[in-house]
């Protein structure tokens, strides 16, 4: 079964990409910083948050490129009037 990319819907698609690469951003960014903290369990929740960060923005990203309907994963439809 071949990856593809596919290029329909760019608006959702590179909204999830970009939110997908903020979270890994800013998990590296907690992962890095996580050497200032003085006691054992401000660094290992630092490394924990940083880490389950960087995990999300991978599968926001691959989800983002990879999936082919995006409707049901980023975008929710409205409900209808009873």
């Amino acid at each position: 079964m071949p990856l593809r990319i596919h290029r329909d819907q760019p608006a959702t698609r590179i909204s999830g990409t970009l939110l997908g690469i903020a979270f890994v951003a800013m998990g590296a960014f907690s992962i890095i910083g996580a050497d200032e903290y003085a006691t054992g369990v401000s660094h290992e929740r630092a490394m924990g948050f940083g880490t389950a960060a960087v995990i999300i923005g991978i599968i926001a990203v691959l989800c983002s490129l990879l999936v082919k309907d995006l409707s049901n994963i980023w975008c929710r439809h409205p409900r209808r009037w009873k």
